[in-house]
């Protein structure tokens, strides 16, 4: 079974990822005979069955090498509990929580390394509180709030030096206040005023601090 997860992460061209569900954290050596396969299971809506009722348990899914590529467990037919999902190499590379059959909890993506790409809260699945990525050296990239599913807050996006590129303020989903953007030395280079997503008023300057007319450019 395969979830495609879509938000503002996504948002950001760079990244297009397909999830999938799971519960135990068991390791690549443990004994799966006792587990249910998911190919026993039968789905009819949103539930899940196994030989004609509602299945409470643990479920194991596996790799063509017969390692696992995900785990996880269900209630009364829905995903409930932990989840997690390995590569080929038996390499984790996502993990969340569900509970009633949504995103509960945190959601977290790892790199083939081990280090955390990014993670974001959910409650009853929406996005919910923060989300944070970080560059591969471990420093933070983009820090974010949602809530109810929609961004909310300050918004930050980092250079890899830790300074800071981009500063919103978000209201509902949509852009509210005063917009900052600086270039890698420091050099202010645009003001947006946002109204509920719209732009009200805009300055942009060049590297050198001189006026510039261009519009600002999408970071993403």
């Amino acid at each position: 079974m395969a979830f495609v997860f879509s938000s503002r992460f996504y948002w950001q061209a760079i990244f297009i990822i397909v999830f999938i569900f799971h519960f135990h954290s068991f390791s690549q050596n443990d004994d799966i005979s006792k587990l249910v396969l998911e190919a026993q299971l039968e789905s009819k809506g949103n539930f899940f069955y196994f030989e004609d009722k509602l299945y409470t348990g643990p479920v194991v899914k596996l790799h063509s090498n017969k390692k696992k590529a995900e785990t996880y467990s269900l209630k009364n037919g829905k995903l409930h509990g932990l989840w997690k999902e390995w590569n080929l190499k038996g390499q984790m590379t996502n993990q969340a929580n569900y509970r009633n059959g949504k995103l509960h909890g945190v959601f977290i993506q790892f790199r083939p390394d081990g280090s955390r790409e990014f993670e974001v809260n959910y409650i009853d699945g929406l996005e919910s509180g923060s989300f944070k990525r970080w560059f591969k050296n471990g420093k933070l990239w983009v820090d974010e709030n949602y809530f109810a599913g929609k961004l909310n807050g300050i918004s930050k996006i980092f250079y890899l030096d830790g300074k800071v590129q981009v500063q919103s303020g978000y209201q509902a989903g949509k852009k509210n206040g005063l917009e900052n953007a600086w270039y890698d030395n420091g050099q202010l280079r645009w003001q947006v005023v946002y109204e509920n997503g719209i732009i009200k008023n805009k300055l942009r300057w060049k590297r050198d601090g001189s006026p510039s007319n261009q519009d600002p450019p999408k970071i993403f």
